[in-house]
């Protein structure tokens, strides 16, 4: 479990059972906004929000799993 705000740009995420991105995107209040991945609706969230950093996966030629961000994959 990390905070928004300890997140990168372009991380993935899990939040009420929802997967978003995190944008560059960010309010002089500290929000971040993020997409969800299922409807691509946009959502603004306070830097002290609490969610699962997860991974996103791609399979390549070979049907190996890779993830698209390796950073995450490793922490």
């Amino acid at each position: 479990m990390k905070y928004i705000e300890e997140l990168d740009n372009g991380d993935t995420f899990e939040l009420d059972n929802n997967f978003y991105v995190l944008t560059s995107d960010f309010k002089k209040s500290g929000d971040r906004l993020s997409y969800s991945l299922q409807n691509g609706s946009p959502k603004w969230l306070s830097s002290q929000t609490i969610v699962e950093a997860v991974p996103l996966y791609f399979l390549d030629r070979d049907n190996n799993t890779v993830a698209i961000k390796i950073k995450n994959a490793l922490t």
